[in-house]
């Protein structure tokens, strides 16, 4: 009895182990991937996306699946088609070539690359039809585009969806891959917070939608499963940092054998969208890859549901009023100004409201007895006229990759006041690359004691105070954030931040706070010129 017990342990755990690597048994006739370049699990929760609500609804997510270091999207669309990651493809940049690699791959498909999904379904069933339709040609240079029964580049986003979805319905091949460029042009342009992304995405979301509902209407949904993913994040307007914003994609799920209404719990890897479409298909992946099957889609369901994060607005900067809404009907948002956690006895949003001072809204959604993650965004009240303790030197045609020696610079292309820390008051369009900026103020401390202060920056940034370094965020980089702690007596202290922009998105926010006690904005009281 014993020996039985002990043997079905070991059969258990070698069942876990072989679903956790790879299921090789076909769970579908068709799949159907569809890749929104920049398509954060941010973007998802804060877009209108009634038709993908409604597939997480019959179907499964994910909103924790994290894409490969850097943040770009050659070596992460490489990871997610071929299941392996940088390490193994040899891909590692988004200026990589065959020529120029630095990284032989692991393994090697007919052109000596490390080979794709697309690769493996053509070698193991060559029956089998695969289709590509793609926005961005810089793709290709990756892949064995020889794998493909049929391939086409299009125009731009919405041709790319019509036409890949159209050509299914006429030849419905097992394998259709389909790569959306336009999401990412959005973030880039509008920036990742902004409503120009969040409607890229609802437009997306209506033409897959509308795909969909066609193969439900002609029963051929009973043997297919669509799966839709981004290859990274972004936030503001670039990406290729460490921002969880940036590194974390949803992964969407819908179709034949996948668990109604599962919500992922465990993080998955943009490798793993390769491996899941291998075992969907029946194919072995090389031994090269890592990704595993995500064998959560198709486990039973708990009580965890799909609860999407609201959206503030404005997302930042100067608001007189602030407004907030929710993708998901029926649903109530709380939210706090004081730097707490908001739960169901927070405030609760039923309308429009005011700031009086800068604050750090945090909020939360709470639908069917659960909370979504919290948000938080900086806002600054409105200064009163003549409000402007900050000194500020704009210096323009700065090119460099650190911060400059401002003693060195010469004079300055414009000077004035401001009232806060961040880059929203200053003479320079918003695509305007190629400048550095000194900052200069007065900190009133109350009281003494240990403050801690909060630097993001797009790109470098440096906070010094009384001439000695708290914060040293330097260097040419997407947004991130880095923090320090000060030892301060009571009295006014001298406050200088400094900043430069490199290229693609720019960035400051600076906030501070007793030790312990979380970090918010500058009041009107705490800063003089």
């Amino acid at each position: 009895m014993k020996f039985k017990s002990i043997l079905s342990a070991v059969l258990g755990i070698a069942l876990v182990a072989s679903s956790c690597c790879q299921d090789k048994t076909p769970r579908a006739k068709h799949v159907i991937y569809i890749g929104l370049d920049a398509f954060s699990a941010v973007g998802l929760q804060r877009a209108e996306t009634p038709n993908f609500n409604w597939m997480i609804e019959n179907g499964a997510v994910s909103l924790h699946t994290r894409v490969a270091r850097e943040t770009s999207s050659s070596q992460n669309w490489m990871c997610m088609v071929s299941g392996a990651p940088i390490e193994m493809t040899g891909v590692t940049d988004n200026g990589w070539t065959y020529e120029t690699r630095m990284i032989e791959p692991a393994a090697y498909n007919n052109k000596k690359m490390f080979p794709t999904i697309f690769d493996d379904v053509k070698a193991q069933r060559p029956d089998a039809k695969v289709y590509g339709f793609y926005e961005w040609e810089g793709q290709i240079r990756m892949y064995d585009m020889d794998a493909f029964d049929y391939s086409e580049k299009c125009a731009d986003g919405e041709s790319t969806l019509r036409k890949a979805f159209a050509k299914y319905m006429e030849d419905q091949p097992e394998f259709l891959f389909v790569s959306v460029d336009a999401t990412d042009h959005a973030g880039h342009s509008f920036g990742h917070e902004n409503q120009g992304y969040y409607d890229c995405i609802s437009m997306c979301d209506q033409i897959i939608g509308e795909f969909v509902k066609e193969l439900e209407a002609k029963g051929m949904m009973k043997d297919a499963v669509v799966m839709i993913s981004g290859d990274h994040g972004g936030i503001r307007h670039g990406h290729g940092g460490d921002n969880m914003s940036e590194l974390e994609v949803p992964v969407i799920m819908y179709g034949k054998g996948v668990t109604k209404g599962k919500v992922m719990a465990h993080a998955n890897m943009i490798y793993d969208i390769a491996s899941t479409i291998g075992g969907l298909l029946g194919i072995e992946m090389p031994a090269e890859c890592r990704g595993k099957f995500m064998m959560q889609a198709f486990e039973p369901a708990d009580s965890r549901k799909y609860t999407p994060i609201p959206l503030v607005h404005p997302f930042r900067g100067v608001a007189e009023e602030v407004s907030i809404t929710v993708d998901a009907e029926d649903a109530e948002v709380y939210y706090t100004l004081n730097g707490g956690t908001p739960t169901c006895e927070s405030i609760k949003y039923d309308g429009p409201f005011k700031i009086d001072g800068n604050t750090a809204i945090k909020a939360v959604t709470y639908k069917n007895g659960q909370y979504s993650d919290v948000v938080e965004n900086l806002l600054y009240a409105q200064a009163p006229e003549g409000y402007a303790p900050i000194a500020y030197k704009l210096y323009r045609n700065y090119r460099g990759e650190t911060l400059p020696d401002f003693s060195k610079l010469g004079r300055a292309a414009a000077e004035g006041y401001c009232s806060n820390f961040t880059l929203d008051e200053l003479p320079f369009e918003p695509s305007e690359d190629d400048f550095a900026v000194l900052f200069t103020s007065h900190l009133i401390v109350k009281e003494a004691g240990k403050y801690r202060f909060l630097l993001g920056s797009d790109d470098g940034s440096k906070l010094i105070i009384d001439q000695k370094v708290i914060v040293d965020n330097d260097g040419s980089h997407t947004y991130g954030e880095k923090f320090g702690v000060a030892e301060l007596e009571a009295g006014t202290h001298i406050i200088q931040v400094e900043y430069f922009e490199d290229c693609d998105g720019q960035m400051l926010n600076l906030t501070w706070g007793p030790e312990g006690q979380g970090c918010f904005p500058f009041s009107l009281s705490e800063l003089e010129k």
